[in-house]
């Protein structure tokens, strides 16, 4: 199965209703990749970030079946560079194949990222 047929919406419904619900992981991400980038990181992985909030930092979540949806990873990565644009280079972005369109970057056919 997948995330619909588990939940009934899509995954990036699903991110940001849990965002909503949840500011204080988007903070916590933030966090830790300002903290990257001050120290030099010129690439930095999402997924190594909320690895770090989940062992290192003991938050909490609405979430009853995770404390965050690795199916999330790439929309904190992409939220991040909507708030954070001269940080956009960071993170390598792929195209999203559960989107359709929605208000989140993909990559275009020159590589850049685009907001669609």
């Amino acid at each position: 199965m997948n995330y619909k047929q588990l939940t009934g919406k899509s995954i990036r419904d699903g991110f940001i209703e849990f965002n909503k619900n949840n500011p204080h992981i988007y903070k916590s991400f933030e966090k830790q990749a300002l903290n990257a980038i001050a120290r030099g990181r010129e690439k930095i992985s999402a997924k190594l970030i909320i690895n770090w909030i989940r062992w290192n930092e003991f938050l909490e979540s609405t979430d009853k079946n995770f404390k965050i949806n690795d199916a999330y990873q790439s929309y904190y990565a992409r939220e991040f560079v909507k708030n954070n644009p001269d940080n956009a280079g960071v993170f390598e972005f792929r195209k999203l194949r559960n989107e359709e369109k929605g208000p989140y970057m993909e990559v275009g056919k020159d590589g850049e990222l685009d907001f669609i």
